[in-house]
């Protein structure tokens, strides 16, 4: 891993991660990590950490961090367009951070207000796009990275929505999540519900797209192909005017990325990662389960050759072939001292099941920590998934009563739930709901 456990209690603890990049020669990465709270309204907003990691140093030498208290929901990039190298952040305020070696700084905030209109807008990703950093944001708004405080709209704009302009509402029903592009002159955008849009070079136009469900990223592929997902999930392909559905929404989160990368279509969340594989979304069926929970969200390096993932938990490299743990919070998290005097569910007991499949479930997430259940859980396929969604009650509270003895299961009960189980199942004796067990011990089931 790129860090011992006094680093990453120096560097990492009291830290999810949001965002990842890859640059600089694939030697550095860039992690947005968001500072753990107990507000339930985030207020006042967690501390954002802008962590670089250079790999070609030494590990006492090798981590460096800004903080602000300011930033939310924070996206960032690489981009070495013109010749200049440089990681930058931005979130939904605007707000700009720089970094190219061997400065970093806060920048200029980017203009919020839209051309030729009294209204603001939001940026909502930032991305590399034909090589040059650009942000997409509400109201169809799209910026490009000219330079340093230098963020320039396209020379041509997709109008603003007709809904704003007349009755300044209508913001969350079109604009744009995500742009992506094959060319400087064949991009897309989407955003809202069904709001595609297609630049040629010289002028935006609006797809006919067959859907008005939300849609969240685009990806524009090595096979020719334009892959849109949309609202839990769904996933559609197509380009210009011709557009097919693939696959219904049934993930409890919208993919936060789509990226193309050794020939395959990838998606990720904060949940997990898949890719796509005979017309379905799987688990990668090369993927250790050792790395499974520190996949999600995707970055590519500018020279196509690494596929940077990041989970709240940790953070994975694929070359294509083999997957490299960089650091996750489960390889150095200690055993609570309740774990003792906790109840053992399963193990060495009267059994809780007749299920065979589900009792060996039982006896690995009651006993055996988070990393080892959601590796148990990694692989859909080889579970009975029927028999999951029979035993919601018995996996989810175990799942639960687990919290008290390792820090992440609540990650565990949220795989459990993707995969089926009723978080509103009740015991049949006492009639009390996992939700309501959950509650009861702060344990979050979304």
């Amino acid at each position: 891993m790129i860090c011992d456990k006094a680093r990453y209690e120096q560097f990492f603890k009291g830290y999810t991660v949001y965002d990842c990049a890859i640059g600089y020669d694939n030697t550095r990465y860039c992690f947005i990590l968001v500072e753990t709270t107990d507000s339930p309204h985030c207020d006042p907003l967690p501390r954002t950490r802008f962590l670089f990691a250079r790999m070609e140093r030494p590990m006492e030498r090798r981590f460096y961090y800004q903080e602000a208290d300011y930033f939310n929901f924070t996206r960032v990039a690489f981009s070495d367009a013109g010749g200049k190298s440089e990681f930058v952040a931005v979130d939904m305020g605007r707000h700009v951070f720089r970094y190219d070696a061997p400065a970093a700084n806060v920048e200029q905030d980017i203009p919020p207000q839209i051309p030729d209109s009294e209204y603001w807008w939001s940026p909502t990703k930032v991305t590399r796009v034909a090589g040059r950093l650009t942000v997409a944001g509400t109201a169809r708004q799209l910026r490009i990275r000219a330079g340093a405080d230098d963020w320039r709209p396209f020379s041509t704009s997709p109008p603003i929505p007709e809904r704003l302009a007349k009755e300044g509402k209508g913001v969350l029903e079109t604009g744009f999540e995500d742009v992506a592009g094959f060319a400087e002159d064949d991009l897309y955008a989407v955003g809202g519900t069904g709001d595609v849009w297609h630049f040629d070079g010289k002028a935006w136009r609006q797809i006919d797209f067959p859907s008005n469900e939300l849609l969240y990223t685009v990806c524009c592929a090595g096979d020719s192909n334009v892959y849109i997902s949309g609202n839990g999930g769904s996933l559609w392909v197509g380009r210009n005017d011709r557009w097919k559905r693939l696959l219904e929404g049934g993930y409890s989160l919208p993919f936060k990325d789509t990226a193309w990368f050794a020939g395959r279509l990838w998606c990720g969340s904060d949940y997990g990662l898949w890719v796509l594989q005979d017309g379905k979304l799987i688990t990668p069926p090369d993927q250790p389960p050792a790395v499974r929970n520190a996949c999600g969200v995707i970055d590519i390096s500018p020279d196509g050759k690494v596929m940077l993932t990041a989970s709240p938990h940790g953070a994975v490299i694929y070359d294509g072939k083999t997957w490299t743990l960089l650091f996750s919070a489960f390889a150095f998290a200690e055993q609570s001292p309740r774990a003792a005097a906790r109840q053992q569910l399963g193990r060495g007991q009267e059994r809780l099941t007749d299920d065979d499949g589900m009792q060996a479930l039982l006896d690995v997430i009651g006993n055996d920590g988070p990393d080892a259940a959601l590796a148990a859980l990694g692989q859909p396929e080889t579970l009975d998934l029927a028999a999951l969604r029979e035993h919601s009650w018995l996996l989810l509270v175990n799942a639960i009563s687990a919290q008290g003895a390792w820090d992440g299961y609540d990650a565990v009960a949220r795989r459990l739930i993707e995969l089926g189980a009723n978080a509103d199942a009740a015991d049949p004796e006492t009639g009390m709901t996992v939700r309501a067990i959950a509650q009861a011990m702060n344990v979050s089931l979304t």
